[in-house]
């Protein structure tokens, strides 16, 4: 990452941890991750409570939740993690506006509306755009006042798209490092190298908003939609190459991207 954000003790002794546990617990399962099975997902989720993620996003300043929600999305973590990083709850929730997911999995939902227990909502399932989370559109529910700041969490939103984003890039530079053709690293010829660059740029301007300047939260979050999209099929096309890219998790990062774009849009 580009955009120099300077960090203390605590986050980076939560970081070193967290990312520990990701190694550990989570990113062997590779682009499989959409195969795990539900109570492994639990299981999961229940670790990082423990690892006090969710309390330190609670309890932290803003700085130091989006960059820890940009960890999360760039791990590509459960659906029901990601959700409840974005309140900083350590409990299951799902949210969104007009769509949610994990509703399987979650004990509350939160919209712009207000805060409900899953069994005080109606809803209907649709085809998901990511395979590992469920998704439904909301019919009615009976909601009640919350303290939730729902602008807070399309900011975090918003940081988890920039962290699927990141991902992705970082294998789009590595690949472009090593793939031979024509005698030397596609990386080296202009039209990948510029797409490359141009993506990174874009990726970083959205940070800055959000990490310097974080008003007008959905906006920021079309911007980081609109970016995060624009890079990730960018690096499917770069990857196009080797022809199996199905065997990355690059497609799953979209669909994620797709999929918080769905529960986000109002």
């Amino acid at each position: 990452m580009l955009l120099d954000v300077e960090t203390n003790e605590d986050l980076e002794l939560v970081k070193n941890s967290f990312n520990e546990f990701l190694s550990r617990e989570w990113n062997k399962y590779g682009a499989k991750k959409h195969e795990v099975s539900r109570d492994k997902i639990m299981e999961v989720f229940n670790k990082v409570k423990d690892l006090g993620i969710f309390q330190f996003i609670r309890e932290t300043g803003l700085t130091n939740a989006l960059l820890l929600n940009e960890i999360i999305g760039e791990n590509l973590l459960p659906g029901i993690v990601a959700f409840s990083s974005m309140l900083g709850v350590d409990y299951p929730v799902s949210v969104g506006v007009n769509y949610v997911a994990e509703i399987d999995k979650a004990e509350i939902i939160v919209t712009p509306k207000g805060i409900s227990n899953k069994n005080d909502v109606n809803v209907e399932e649709i085809e998901s755009p990511d395979p590992s989370v469920r998704v439904y559109r909301i019919v009615e529910g009976k909601w009640r006042k919350s303290d939730v700041d729902f602008n807070k969490v399309t900011l975090l939103a918003s940081a988890q798209i920039i962290g699927h984003a990141t991902a992705v890039l970082k294998e789009t530079v590595e690949y472009s490092k090593n793939r031979i053709a024509f005698g030397k690293p596609i990386g080296s010829y202009q039209a990948i190298k510029h797409r490359i660059v141009d993506d990174a740029l874009g990726i970083e301007l959205v940070r800055s908003r959000y990490l310097v300047n974080p008003t007008n939260p959905e906006r920021i979050f079309r911007h980081a939609y609109k970016k995060a999209f624009k890079a990730i099929l960018n690096s499917i096309q770069s990857h196009g190459g080797i022809g199996f890219t199905a065997d990355l998790d690059l497609h799953l990062h979209l669909k994620r991207v797709i999929l918080l774009g769905k529960l986000f849009q109002q």
